[in-house]
This record gives C-alpha cells, sequence and structure tokens, in this order.
C-alpha cells in the first residue's frame, strides 16, 4: 500500500473522530439534563436587583456589520499565515494569487470599516 492511502485513511479517521466528539457531547447532555423548564424567577437575568427590562435574548445589531467584515479579515490572515509556512514549496504564479488574494481582502475590509465608520458619523 501505497504511503499516500495511508495519509488519506488517517484524515478519514481524524474527521470521523473530530464529527463524533461533538456529537456524542451533544446527545450525552440531551439525555443528562433536566427536563423541567424550571420557575420564572430562576429563568429570569439577573441585573444586580433591578427589574429585567426586555428580554435576555435580545442581541443588539450594533456590532454585527464589524462582524462580518471582521470574520472574512481573519480568516484571509489565517490563510496568509499557513501561506507563508508554504510559500518556498509553491511555485510563482500561487504565491502571486495569494499575495493578490491578500491585498485585495484586506483593501476590501479597509473599505468596509471606512463605510461603517461614515455611517455611523
Amino acid at each position: 500500500m501505497d504511503v499516500t492511502y495511508y495519509n488519506y485513511i488517517a484524515l478519514a479517521f481524524f474527521v470521523l473522530f473530530a464529527l463524533f466528539v461533538p456529537i456524542s457531547f451533544l446527545l450525552t447532555s440531551k439525555m443528562l439534563r433536566q427536563k423541567s423548564r424550571g420557575n420564572r424567577v430562576k429563568n429570569t437575568s439577573y441585573e444586580s436587583a433591578e427589574q429585567p427590562i426586555g428580554s435576555a435574548r435580545d442581541i443588539a445589531t450594533e456590532y454585527l456589520a464589524f462582524f462580518a467584515i471582521f470574520l472574512p479579515f481573519e480568516i484571509m490572515a489565517m490563510v496568509v499565515v499557513l501561506w507563508s509556512i508554504s510559500a518556498r514549496q509553491l511555485d510563482l504564479t500561487t504565491n502571486i494569487a495569494i499575495i493578490g488574494l491578500a491585498i485585495i481582502s484586506m483593501a476590501l475590509a479597509m473599505l468596509g470599516y471606512k463605510f461603517i465608520s461614515d455611517r455611523d458619523g
């Protein structure tokens, strides 16, 4: 058997294990949790002895635009870090494409931040 087949077998086991662990944790917690809903006082949010206003589940969308811009930027940063590890082994066109992708994504992220800051005043 060739070495590459062993790599694929190892990858398959890793993927199966990576899927098995969170699924088993979720199923175990579902089986062990309490089935009752509790009472209203215990389920309300704690606000320093003040009466709660609104729902604890309301999420302000004030920072949603920043998150929508930051997440692709962070993913691109990880791509660049991984690329820097193997840059010497890749050919010139691949390296130029990755550098161009990094520059374009940085420019788009900066334009997005400028758009958000101009919109907010």
